[in-house]
């Protein structure tokens, strides 16, 4: 018997959850930092490390993928009721030895004024007991009431631990020590001096996508071995022993297991075809074990070094840095020649952000315009400031003819984010939009979701657990183009 079906069985008692949430005074402290240092070192230990993250984001994640060895779960309240939430923190968490939630901004930053968003809110629902970090540089004794001031500002949020950072010398650190120690209860689990070293987030944090695998495993190894100095990792454990007990939902625990039966029997599945590599890189892990729940096969493939695209039933193409490898991007010409003639066949191909630019005629970066695949007529252009930030949200156009809505006829409502340095040019009116934006930008500031063939390409980045028929209903489009094409 499996841990997870043994969770099954005894599914009504109640069980717990080791873990910690990472969190700050305010942006900027050093919590990507922390939290990519604390999987490295407690997967090194042996434990069984996952990590999650508060908030949209794509690159923290893909940090914290490499850090623990396991697949990161993004947490957000613009994307999930609390009840979703907490169940998709528990099933994901069945398994591992520790759980370690990132948060984003400070503690108790949010954007309405009952702080209803705030990293305070989420990990009182998940019941984590907080280490927060604070960024020491200009404080002194002045970090005792800045202390007191999170404590007494909440009393539900459980603040376990300090860690410091940017501590200057021996004698500041003294100091610090001292004075928390006189007028607070809390433990001080790290002192991290002020070395540009340390910070993964100043040095490489936006640029993963340009660095080898060889590389990002060094850097991860060499900045955790230096932190590790400065940590007190058990006390670190003792504190994620402190989180709440919780009762397991038995669905998400039979999602789980179903997943982990489709990747020993995947002989008539779907094959989905994703692009990663250093261009195509921005997935959140929900979306692809989404459709590994449908019973699809993921088989990745790079546009940037293969020749061929595999033989799949249909593509994913999502968010990255196409721009930067433009260059290479233009110099595989035949697998471009490719994925444009499969399209024009009827290939089902959804594209997300960088997908879309992948799919236009050219991408103009850096003084230089460079071929792209050339299925949309669009060139792509950037620009300096961003010309879509933030949460969408998209409804659906009605169509007349149901054909014409692609998937989409019975979904009401989809909730995603974008954040895009570019723009299209492209003749007005020369294709159909699937969504009109209710929230954010996309194409046009009015539309998002060009339409081609059995294409669907646009900005925002969808998240499945906000839109959860969405790619039930995917699945089912490639399954009914794929029987067409038999007959």
């Amino acid at each position: 018997m499996t841990q997870l079906e043994g969770i099954l069985k005894n599914t009504k008692k109640s069980s717990q959850i080791n873990g910690i949430y990472i969190s700050a005074a305010k942006r900027n402290s050093g919590k990507t930092t922390i939290s990519i240092a604390l999987s490295r070192l407690l997967k090194n230990k042996g434990l069984s490390v996952q990590p999650f993250k508060k908030g949209p984001d794509f690159i923290d994640p893909m940090w914290l993928n490499i850090a623990s060895g396991r697949r990161t779960y993004n947490l957000d309240f613009y994307f999930m009721s609390k009840n979703k939430i907490r169940n998709h923190f528990i099933s994901h968490s069945l398994g591992s030895k520790i759980s370690i939630v990132e948060g984003n901004h400070g503690l108790h930053d949010s954007f309405d004024i009952y702080g209803k968003s705030s990293n305070a809110e989420m990990a009182k629902l998940l019941g984590l007991p907080v280490i927060l970090i604070i960024d020491v540089g200009e404080l002194n004794r002045g970090v005792v009431p800045l202390i007191l001031g999170f404590q007494e500002f909440d009393k539900k949020v459980d603040i376990k631990g300090v860690i410091l950072n940017k501590v200057h010398s021996k004698r500041h650190e003294k100091n610090l020590l001292r004075a928390i120690k006189y007028y607070t209860d809390l433990k001080v689990v790290g002192n991290i001096p002020n070395n540009p070293e340390f910070s993964v987030k100043q040095r490489h944090l936006g640029l993963l996508s340009t660095l080898s695998a060889e590389e990002v495993e060094q850097l991860v190894n060499e900045m955790s071995s230096k932190i590790s100095e400065y940590i007190d990792l058990e006390n670190i454990i003792k504190i994620s022993k402190k989180a709440n007990k919780f009762c397991p939902d038995i669905k998400d625990i039979k999602k789980k297991l179903n997943r982990v039966r489709h990747k020993f029997n995947v002989g008539n599945l779907l094959k989905i075809g994703v692009a990663y590599d250093n261009a195509f890189n921005f997935y959140y892990n929900e979306n692809l074990e989404a459709l590994e729940d449908l019973g699809c096969e993921i088989i990745k493939f790079s546009p940037l070094s293969d020749a061929h695209i595999p033989d799949v039933d249909a593509l994913y193409i999502g968010g990255g840095f196409p721009e930067i490898f433009s260059r290479e991007l233009q110099a595989n010409v035949n697998i471009r020649k490719e994925i444009k003639q499969k399209i024009e066949q009827g290939l089902p191909v959804y594209a997300e952000c960088g997908g879309l630019m992948y799919l236009c005629k050219s991408i103009f970066y850096d003084n230089n315009s460079n071929d792209m695949v050339g299925v949309i007529d669009a060139d792509v252009k950037l620009t300096k400031k961003p010309k879509g930030h933030g949460y969408t949200k998209l409804s659906p156009y009605i169509y007349e003819n149901h054909n014409e809505g692609l998937w989409f006829n019975k979904i009401k409502l989809i909730k995603g984010h974008e954040f895009h340095h570019s723009f299209l040019e492209m003749p007005p009116g020369r294709y159909k939009f699937m969504f009109e934006m209710k929230k954010g930008y996309g194409v046009d500031g009015i539309s998002d979701g060009i339409a081609y063939k059995n294409v669907l390409a646009g900005y925002t980045h969808m998240y499945s657990p906000s839109s959860p028929g969405w790619f039930k209903n995917w699945v089912a489009f490639i399954k009914q183009t794929k029987a067409k094409a038999v007959l």
